[in-house]
């Protein structure tokens, strides 16, 4: 139960911790392991979760975990149609398994088949109506489809079920962002800052809408703490430099955007026009966020919905 608490707060690695203390207290446990099969997809743990998911299906091939754990196993390769077919079999071994319809959704998603994602959602809330991470699915699936009332409405669902969840307090001030509606955005990056303030995807966003509204000093205060938490990230390098550059701070402007070079060559282009003047609300994520942009905005390793809970 430690466990999911901290997987439900968003935070993977003292979850894993407490997964793997009761694994080792109970190695054929298999209630609850399909959240911690989904934890180690975030966690990006290929070999961890590969070998969880054989250990399952030694214990018990006919329950509803195993199948969860080989599905997320099969997603993380990217290997959808494959993970879609384990989702559905969890399903067909279990039919009120609300999570196995909630992964169904998820990789429909994934695949960018909304629709189809959207019915997987609603299957899971059918069955259970407190299952946030299906209200959450639909929020994404219609921030996709760029539907952005729909989106706040079913992500401000997920909220009011778990509002100690950093990410569902984002996605709401995302939509509110995409509305134009600033303040309120940031009132809620500022929220989902105090749930979770070691974050750096909530402290990214959170400085990003402190920019939108034109409050450049706290902003760049933000990125030049959170730039030492996670120095590899092209986007805090990028909006760095640009907020050196509106200071009139070209010397750590140019520093900041070499860094950013280095990172993704491929922004090059980007980098060159952020070296020219340029307005404070500028958005670099007008695609949405919908993580399968072009690559032309700054923020896509940042993006809150291109994910599971």
């Amino acid at each position: 139960m430690v466990g999911r608490c901290w997987f439900e707060m968003v935070d993977y690695v003292k979850a894993k911790r407490a997964f793997l203390q009761s694994r080792t207290i109970d190695p054929f446990r298999l209630q609850d392991m399909d959240i911690f099969s989904t934890l180690l997809w975030h966690l990006h743990d290929t070999l961890s979760l590969a070998h969880l998911s054989q250990e399952l299906i030694s214990i018990d091939r006919l329950s509803p975990q195993a199948w969860i754990a080989v599905g997320n196993s099969f997603s993380l390769q990217k290997e959808h149609d494959e993970a879609m077919r384990c989702f559905r079999r969890a399903s067909q071994l279990d039919p009120r398994c609300a999570y196995a319809s909630t992964l169904s959704g998820h990789e429909a998603v994934s695949m960018e088949e909304f629709d189809r994602g959207i019915a997987f959602f609603e299957t899971a809330v059918r069955i259970d109506r407190r299952h946030f991470n299906a209200w959450y699915g639909m929020g994404t699936a219609y921030l996709r489809k760029n539907k952005l009332r729909q989106a706040e409405h079913h992500f401000r669902r997920a909220v009011e079920i778990n509002p100690s969840n950093a990410v569902l307090v984002c996605c709401v001030g995302q939509v509110l962002e995409r509305r134009g509606k600033k303040e309120e955005a940031l009132e809620l990056f500022e929220r989902a800052f105090a749930i979770s303030p070691d974050s750096p995807m909530v402290a990214f966003r959170r400085a990003k809408a402190l920019v939108s509204v034109g409050q450049i000093q706290p902003a760049l205060s933000a990125l030049q703490t959170l730039v030492l938490k996670a120095p590899n990230e092209f986007n805090i390098h990028f909006l760095l430099g640009k907020l050196y550059k509106l200071t009139d701070d070209p010397a750590n402007a140019m520093k900041s955007f070499a860094h950013a070079l280095d990172l993704d060559p491929k922004m090059n282009a980007a980098i060159k026009i952020a070296g020219q003047p340029a307005k404070a609300e500028e958005d670099d994520d007008e695609d949405g966020g919908d993580g399968r942009g072009g690559g032309g905005g700054a923020d896509e390793s940042y993006r809150t919905d291109d994910s599971r809970l």
